[in-house]
């Protein structure tokens, strides 16, 4: 029996499966800023606290104005610093912060 010529074939499934890593490896923080328009939105943060050679923030903005966040890092002997970061309103995605040995601790409003 052959094959009709309208037949499709279908991939195969895959074939590796990938272990998710420690919760050690690497944890996630969040955190969220009200906005002061519209009612009831915010600017959600997230990072990984894995790294103290650069950290990535990504974030996801509902606000309908720029939101200007304070990134407050913290060093194991004590030391702090930080950096400001805005982002536009309506808008979502990522920015990497390069503070060797520093720990992203928390995101405050205002710069």
């Amino acid at each position: 029996m052959t094959p009709s010529a309208n037949a499709v074939s279908q991939p195969a499934g895959p074939s590796v499966k990938v272990a998710a890593a420690p919760a050690s490896a690497q944890d996630v923080e969040r955190a969220s800023l009200k906005c002061s328009s519209p009612s009831g939105a915010a600017t959600n943060y997230s990072w990984g606290t894995g790294s103290s050679d650069s950290t990535t923030v990504y974030f996801n903005n509902h606000c309908s104005h720029k939101m200007d966040a304070l990134l407050h890092f913290e060093a194991g002997g004590g030391q702090k610093t930080t950096r400001c970061m805005t982002t536009n309103g309506g808008t979502q995605g990522n920015k990497r912060f390069t503070v060797t040995r520093y720990h992203l601790k928390k995101i405050t409003k205002g710069c």
